[in-house]
């Protein structure tokens, strides 16, 4: 094994829903690194319902904007911004908001990578 390198911009974006968040897959389940990493713009006013990520457990990493996590049980509320770290354990649903004016931005590390797999096959954005 070795150090590998990759870089963003670089691959299809994906958009689950009309309006949502745009993803790109950075690295995905068929790189065989145990990690999946996944670069997640969300525009104003953007929401991705309510969602878990199978069995990945999810570390996000606020690049710009504001971003908000609405558990679905007990709606507990994580506000997010650059400089946060956040985490998701596997199975848990949420619900993405960018209430902000401007858009949001984060890279999404996964792992195992299963949940950036189910990313690459999103729709192509719009």
């Amino acid at each position: 094994m070795t150090v590998q390198r990759w870089e963003l911009g670089q691959g299809p974006r994906r958009q689950a829903v009309a309006g949502g968040p745009i993803a790109e897959v950075v690295v995905g389940a068929d790189q065989e690194v145990g990690v999946g990493v996944v670069d997640v713009t969300v525009p104003a006013g953007a929401v991705m319902p309510e969602h878990a990520h199978g069995n990945s457990a999810t570390l996000l990493l606020p690049q710009e904007g504001k971003l908000r996590l609405v558990e679905s049980k007990g709606g507990a509320v994580t506000e997010l911004e650059p400089g946060s770290v956040a985490t998701i354990p596997a199975g848990l649903h949420v619900r993405l908001e960018n209430p902000g004016e401007s858009e949001a931005r984060m890279l999404v590390v996964l792992t195992p990578p299963d949940f950036a797999a189910s990313v690459a096959n999103w729709p192509e954005a719009t």
